[in-house]
């Protein structure tokens, strides 16, 4: 008899697991979708120069980040580079995929095994950091290289942008992770 009971927890912890992934699984393709809409939305509007755009497409990813970790937020970097990429008319440029990966990788690891405490100054600090390792230092990287710029005065140029941004970004997080529902979502994360 035992023995059936446990079967039946079994088939119900697996039910439940299929849920919940079914859930993330949803919620990162619309953090993808986002990405790529607010990033067609900031390419035709808040464009200053070819290294210069003023944009939020990477806080899908960092919500993601905080949510489910690294796993599903750097897949949902990668997919959004790419598929913004091709839907805008160009290759993907492998290290920029790599500057947006390291968005996801930061976003995710940091809330999940480093930084512990909520609040704006967590949502902060996490935000900051993503931006500085994957936006200020591996993508402007690769702009430099592929518009044969120097790397130092681009960077100088891009460094504030994306600390204004991270500010922006960070607070709107910190919002969202707020929201009852949104915290129904992570519970199970550990």
């Amino acid at each position: 008899m035992s023995k059936n009971r446990e079967n039946g927890k079994n088939k119900e912890k697996t039910k439940n697991n299929a849920k919940k992934n079914t859930k993330r699984l949803v919620f990162s393709a619309l953090m993808v979708a986002m990405s790529i809409v607010i990033g067609i939305v900031c390419k035709a509007y808040l464009t200053l120069s070819p290294v210069m755009r003023i944009t939020f497409d990477n806080m899908p990813i960092i919500l993601l980040g905080f949510m489910f970790g690294p796993v599903y937020s750097i897949m949902a970097a990668v997919a959004g580079d790419i598929i913004s990429a091709l839907v805008a008319g160009y290759a993907p440029t492998p290290l920029i995929t790599v500057g947006a990966a390291a968005i996801g990788l930061v976003a995710g690891v940091l809330p999940k095994y480093i930084i512990k405490r909520k609040g704006f100054f967590a949502s902060l600090g996490v935000t900051l950091s993503a931006h500085i390792i994957g936006s200020v230092i591996i993508k402007t990287y690769a702009l430099a290289d592929l518009y044969s710029l120097d790397f130092l005065p681009t960077l100088l140029l891009r460094a504030p942008l994306y600390i204004a941004i991270s500010f922006v970004e960070a607070y709107l997080i910190y919002i969202i992770l707020k929201n009852k529902q949104i915290i129904g979502l992570t519970e199970d994360r550990k």
